[in-house]
């Protein structure tokens, strides 16, 4: 269990809660291969890289891994047995996986590099990358006695399986599979008719001995003298240099703990490798490397901030200017796009996503060129809520009715009550009948709709920046009477609630549905206040049934199970309620959630016994198994999201300055340090808090050249209370939350004691 220990920056991680099915993933940011490391060690990847996906492909379509490498190791007859995995130097995007047996240890490093990239390039879509995933293979013996060990290979390409020729596998076709470029002096021989590539090494007492793979991409054996010719270790040193000129160009976030930097800096490789090029150049955003290769507008909106608060302007830029490339004619922004699934969550989050990087960068000609987009998603939910308004009403005409859009999955069916004569329908005023998601039956689901508003929220935002003062006023119409219909929808759901005390809702019919996305209510679209009664309702729910620290009921699995990267998009809510130790204890709880290589799969069972929302191939799953994708880029982005609003974050045009720190996060002579952040008040924003003595703290806060109004919160343990400030030496009002201006250009220091 992780726990944060007074006095102490000790954070326990030992990820015991993770799922029994992990694997992990390396790869290239941007870049359209991604190979899956499994927990043996073997290398799997699909060709359906989006440059080659079919217009008509369903969810899933890259779940067929068609690519692979299986290693094996042997040490006198006996198979090497997998005993740990872990990300290389604790944050690099490379899996480093130890196998033993008996005296014989084999170090496998698996990493994806890219030879030609120059240290700190952000690749673009014409970057043209001759990528590969590199595979060092290190044996040693620590017996006293010489032992003859055998690496074993074979696998697929394209699904042809690949054939031994000389130190290579490749396949029917002439593509390779995988070559050995470093032999350690192995005798090589061809086994299982031809298919497995055999390397045979004696190893004598405390010796060491390297073996090294090279996977390229797609590529024809016939070009192989084409391929790099470097050392492994030049090739790691590449890598290596490849990720730190990336990462120095990031927000800089410090902790006094190695391992929650290691978690930020790893987190933000994982969003960036889970971006990938189309055939006509645009970059989606992607929410996992397999079943989830897909784009949801909603997932954007957390992707492409934390890119944007990582300091990835421009990836995030070209995520939602490809939204700009699928939007369909009348404005609507269904999703994913290949479906065509109607789930209107989708234009909240893409029209938020636009609005976000203006408020990050400032560019109003950019605004001007996304404006339109923004525009006819509002029109689009204007028009659309009609809908909801026909639905189920007598007099309305058979050839007015509004349709129930396909979908290719379900998970139950919406209830339906009986109304009174007269009364309107339950969800009267909200958008269509849509895909439920999350667990949810098909229908009317809140989430959808908080978002949806949101795009209505952010537009009007747009047309006053921009000056369309008529635009402005209507959207802003258009918003009132939208949150109007969801509040009293709410207010009508609240009424069918068999639990106490009243919380806010899933859906208008069944309000007891799974409650994750019911949290978007508040962050980010501010809809309900944190302190609402309702709110407040819903988070006594969730910690009456949460199960390892996190709560259940929220997606799929229902209370069978939990959400970790979920999770911490709810301890959002936490963080603006002031409670920051509960927040800091979801976190703790769901990195306890993450494999050993800082990733995690959408949901985990933790309790069969218990019902499901729906009944899917889940179901058959047995506890400590995960459904959905892995890694989830939605977890990873939102851990980034999470530990950067627990530093910074806006609130009414104001920055709060560690809201989210609890005090043992920073022992006594450590500090805490924020460099460059980018914020939506404009420009950038720099931090450093220190623990100088055991009742004093120094923080230095940089406004970068412009006034900022921010209100800092004193990294203080419950209980304890502030005895003096002093702002640049100036005593000032002794209190735990100290607003004041900063003037540009100053770094303003205050002392706490």
């Amino acid at each position: 269990m992780m726990t944060a220990m007074a006095g102490s920056a000790q954070v326990v991680i030992d990820h015991h809660w993770s799922n029994t099915d992990a694997q992990s993933l390396i790869g290239l940011p941007m870049g359209s291969h991604k190979t899956i490391v499994d927990k043996q060690g073997n290398l799997k990847w699909s060709q359906w890289s989006l440059k080659r996906r079919p217009l008509d492909s369903p969810i899933g379509f890259s779940s067929q891994m068609d690519g692979e490498l299986a290693i094996q190791a042997f040490a006198g007859g006996q198979a090497l047995a997998m005993k740990s995995q872990e990300l290389y130097r604790g944050r690099y995007p490379f899996v480093e996986s130890k196998l033993e047996a008996g005296s014989v240890v084999l170090d496998e490093l698996a990493f994806a590099v890219d030879p030609d990239a120059k240290r700190g390039a952000i690749p673009t879509a014409s970057s043209g990358a001759r990528g590969l995933d590199v595979v060092r293979l290190r044996l040693t013996n620590n017996g006293e006695n010489a032992i003859d060990t055998t690496l074993k290979l074979n696998g697929r390409e394209r699904n042809l399986p690949g054939h031994v020729v000389s130190t290579m596998l490749e396949n029917g076709a002439g593509e390779d599979v995988a070559l050995v470029t470093e032999a350690a002096g192995a005798t090589v021989s061809a086994e299982d008719r031809g298919l497995t590539l055999a390397l045979h090494i004696t190893l004598p007492a405390h010796a060491t001995r390297d073996v090294c793979v090279h996977v390229p991409y797609e590529w024809p054996a016939k070009r192989n003298m084409e391929l790099s010719q470097e050392s492994p270790e030049v090739l790691l040193r590449k890598a290596v240099e490849q990720w730190d000129g990336l990462w120095a160009q990031a927000t800089k976030f410090d902790f006094p703990q190695r391992e929650m930097s290691d978690f930020y800096y790893s987190s933000l490789a994982y969003v960036l490798i889970l971006t990938e090029y189309d055939a006509r150049g645009d970059l989606w955003t992607l929410d996992g490397p397999a079943v989830y290769r897909q784009y949801w507008g909603r997932g954007e909106y957390f992707q492409a901030r934390a890119l944007e608060v990582g300091g990835f302007l421009r990836p995030a830029r070209e995520s939602v200017e490809h939204a700009f490339h699928i939007i369909n004619d009348d404005g609507e922004w269904d999703g994913p796009p290949a479906s065509g699934w109607p789930a209107w969550d989708n234009a909240g989050g893409n029209v938020a996503a636009a609005w976000d990087y203006y408020l990050f960068t400032r560019d109003r000609k950019w605004l001007a060129a996304a404006y339109p987009y923004m525009l006819h998603a509002s029109e689009w939910i204007r028009d659309h809520r009609e809908e909801s308004s026909l639905e189920g009403v007598s007099d309305v005409p058979e050839g007015a009715r509004p349709v129930r859009r396909m979908i290719a999955s379900r998970c139950r069916p919406e209830p339906d009550p009986p109304l009174q004569p007269g009364e309107k329908p339950y969800w009267y005023g909200l958008l269509p009948w849509s895909y439920g998601d999350s667990g949810l039956p098909e229908g009317h689901s809140f989430s959808h709709n908080f978002l949806a508003a949101y795009a209505e929220q952010a537009t009007a935002e747009a047309a006053q920046t921009l000056g369309y003062m008529n635009d402005a006023t209507w959207v802003r119409k258009e918003y009132d009477a939208y949150t109007g219909a969801i509040r009293e929808s709410v207010r009508r759901a609240v009424t069918l609630e068999k639990e106490t005390p009243p919380y806010l809702p899933a859906m208008p019919t069944y309000p007891q549905g799974a409650y994750s996305q019911g949290f978007l209510a508040v962050y980010p679209t501010q809809l309900y206040s944190p302190e609402d009664p309702l709110v407040s309702g819903l988070i006594a729910r969730m910690e009456r049934e949460e199960k390892q620290g996190l709560p259940t009921n929220v997606a799929w699995a229902g209370p069978a199970g939990v959400w970790a990267g979920e999770s911490m998009n709810m301890a959002e809510t936490y963080l603006l309620r002031g409670e920051k130790q509960k927040a800091a204890n979801m976190l703790a709880a769901a990195l306890n959630h993450s494999y050993t290589t800082k990733v995690w799969k959408e949901e985990i069972l933790v309790d069969v016994t218990l019902p499901r929302a729906c009944e899917t191939p889940h179901s058959k799953h047995s506890n400590m198994e995960g459904t959905g994708d892995m890694p989830e880029a939605w977890a990873n982005a939102n851990l980034v999201l999470l530990l950067r609003d627990m530093l910074v974050n806006e609130r009414d045009g104001k920055l709060h300055l560690l809201a989210g720190l609890p005090a043992s996060w920073v022992p006594v002579g450590k500090l805490v340090v924020v460099q460059d952040a980018p914020v939506t008040t404009g420009g950038t924003v720099s931090l450093r808090a220190e623990h100088v003595s055991k009742k004093v703290w120094r923080i230095a806060i940089d406004p970068h050249g412009v006034s900022r109004g921010v209100v800092l919160h004193a990294p203080i343990e419950a209980g304890e209370r502030i005895r003096a400030v002093r702002i640049d030496g100036r005593a000032v009002a002794a209190q735990a939350e100290i607003a004041a201006t900063v003037a540009a250009p100053s770094v303003v220091e205050v002392e706490l004691e």
